[in-house]
């Protein structure tokens, strides 16, 4: 969790991304420093569930959401991410610890993160600006040598709380306002780059290319590949909704993603279509309706209803694939079939995989 103003963060360890975790976590924060009035996420389900919908209902907050590939909006969390990452695999290096001990390190990572100086907070310290406190300096504790080394902090007079008070409440006032000025200007110039500027043309019912990443490509994990076209059904400030041709699927895109690949007078044909499911789409798997065993190939095949396509459109697949793609679904249909040799078959599939995870 990281606060938006001043950079300060909070680290929590988790086995993975779920509703609960957000939730305990929000109200862990809540229980320190109040709720803040505004919540930003990426659009992750842990995040959109309805727990953290109801969590949000009764704190009263707004929540909002963040788009993918829109760095102005979630990229310094991102960034926090990359260097939480980088900063635990040179502790883990250098305690010369399991990879598996990694949430014993936090609190040290986030210490490092919320008490180093950051350049865009005009080279003030998240803790700092968070509390308005002095951050602490590593010159304040000293070790003493002699027979028995002793640790001691130096000495500090004990302040008047009532001034001391509102020197802090004034300080706090005057650095986050320099700090405001700071960022805007860094916005201001970062906004001003040509880059930035990426006008789009596109009216509903347009056709457009959609760019995405060749996960095969490994030699350059920048390379894209443009797929399309799919049909403008939608335009928000931030992104235009498009519906893919075959599975009528809409998705939000953000404006960099997209090319104009022709109007609406567009004829749609029968080879186009065609095209367009040659792409190797990703199709989602609504039910499993049948089986049979090929004689030829000597396997199970497995009748697959796809999810946003006609029942025509049904096709059967290999078992093997099933069983790796959806095993949960593929144990259910098994147990509804009560088929002896298609249970068989799929506990023979599955061997190979326990004894290579075992």
């Amino acid at each position: 969790m990281k606060d938006e103003a001043t950079h300060f963060a909070e680290l929590v360890a988790c086995d993975g991304p779920t509703s609960e975790v957000a939730a305990a976590a929000i109200l862990d924060w809540h229980s320190r420093f109040g709720i803040p009035p505004t919540w930003v996420s990426d659009s992750g389900s842990h995040f959109t569930s309805k727990v953290i919908g109801e969590l949000n209902r009764r704190l009263k907050a707004q929540q909002k959401f963040t788009l993918a590939y829109t760095p102005w909006k979630n990229g310094s969390v991102e960034r926090v991410n990359r260097d939480i990452i980088q900063v635990l695999k040179a502790l883990i290096l250098e305690f010369k610890v399991s990879a598996a001990d990694w949430p014993y390190l936090l609190p040290l990572v986030q210490s490092s993160i919320n008490h180093s100086p950051v350049q865009s907070l005009a080279n003030k310290a998240p803790i700092e600006l968070f509390t308005g406190l002095p951050c602490p300096n590593t010159l304040d504790t000293v070790v003493l040598p002699g027979k028995k080394a002793r640790v001691v902090s130096l000495p500090k007079e004990r302040p008047d709380l009532d001034n001391k008070l509102r020197q802090l409440r004034a300080s706090l006032q005057v650095m986050q306002k320099a700090v405001k000025e700071v960022r805007e200007r860094q916005a201001l110039r970062y906004r001003s780059r040509r880059h930035y500027e990426q006008p789009v043309n596109f009216s509903i019912g347009d056709y457009v290319l959609r760019s995405r990443v060749d996960e095969k490509l490994h030699a350059n994990k920048l390379s894209v590949t443009w797929v399309g076209p799919y049909r403008v059904t939608g335009a928000t400030e931030y992104y235009f909704t498009v519906e893919h041709l075959v599975t009528r699927k809409s998705t939000n895109v953000h404006p960099s993603r997209l090319k104009h690949y022709a109007d609406s007078s567009l004829n749609v044909s029968a080879e186009l279509i065609d095209h367009v499911a040659s792409q190797g789409t990703l199709l989602a798997v609504e039910a499993l309706v049948d089986h049979r065993y090929n004689t030829s190939m000597k396997m199970f095949e497995i009748k697959v209803k796809w999810q946003g396509l006609e029942e025509v459109e049904d096709s059967w697949e290999p078992l093997k694939s099933i069983v790796e793609d959806v095993p949960k679904l593929m144990k259910e249909y098994a147990d509804e079939a009560k088929d002896g040799r298609l249970h068989r078959a799929m506990r023979a599939t599955l061997q190979p995989k326990n004894r290579k995870n075992s």
